[in-house]
């Protein structure tokens, strides 16, 4: 798990290695930095892929937020949070596709709480639909997945690059590996990655880029419950 730490007061750079250092997890990575055009920079020029950007909203230049509007434009799977003292700035942040917000004074269990999440949310972000076709193998990450769409016995995995796969499988088969609190049926033919759902609207789902597929009213409950789970989750 590589993480980037970004705020311009030293102290609390200096408190969070602090707390990282006694929690002492050998599986997290992370670099510091006091500024976001230095993060900015770094992650331009050493092409970098951070899992995790915690960042400080009031900075001089640059601020958390307009660097997290740059990453977004390139990168829509890092996990963003927040640090700040001033709470108006929630809403500005929830724009960010944000993962969660840490309000100042920072203390020890905030700092072990939030990495626990990161690190329970990356356990499932990381595993992988694996299926067979035409004698070649594939692994798509369930992060990558937006849904499947189900024809008879074929199978299309449609993915947040626009790549789009078939395999042949049965719905058995398909949910015998997906995780059923990260996906959810539309209808008999649908199943869809609710962290990839904008909102659910009449008989339409809306994905993040402005997809609808349509939910049928025998599993709109169902989506929507799953769907709100998941975004308590997120706060």
């Amino acid at each position: 798990m590589k993480v980037a730490v970004c705020d311009d007061d030293r102290a609390i750079i200096e408190q969070i290695e602090e707390y990282i250092e006694i929690i002492h997890d050998k599986s997290l990575e992370y670099e510091v930095f006091f500024c976001a055009e230095e993060l900015q920079r770094y992650v331009t020029e050493q092409d970098v892929n951070f899992d995790v950007f915690i960042l400080d909203i009031e900075m001089k230049e640059m601020s958390g937020i307009d660097f997290a509007k740059r990453l977004r434009e390139k990168n829509v799977n890092a996990l963003i949070i927040f640090m700040t003292s001033y709470s108006q700035y929630v809403f500005d942040v929830f724009e960010m596709i944000t993962f969660d917000f840490i309000e100042k004074p920072l203390t020890f269990e905030k700092m072990k709480k939030i990495l626990e999440k990161i690190k329970n949310y990356l356990g499932i972000a990381r595993k992988s639909f694996v299926f067979s076709y035409r004698k070649n193998n594939y692994s798509v990450a369930f992060s990558n997945i937006s849904y499947l769409e189900k024809e008879g016995r074929k199978v299309w995995i449609y993915t947040t690059s626009d790549k789009k796969y078939q395999c042949n499988m049965t719905l058995v088969e398909i949910w015998s590996q997906l995780d059923t609190e990260t996906f959810g049926l539309l209808n008999k033919s649908l199943i869809v990655n609710i962290s990839k759902i904008e909102g659910i609207m009449g008989e339409s789902v809306v994905l993040q880029g402005g997809k609808r597929l349509y939910v049928s009213r025998d599993y709109k409950k169902e989506l929507k419950k799953k769907h709100l789970d998941y975004l308590r989750g997120q706060v």
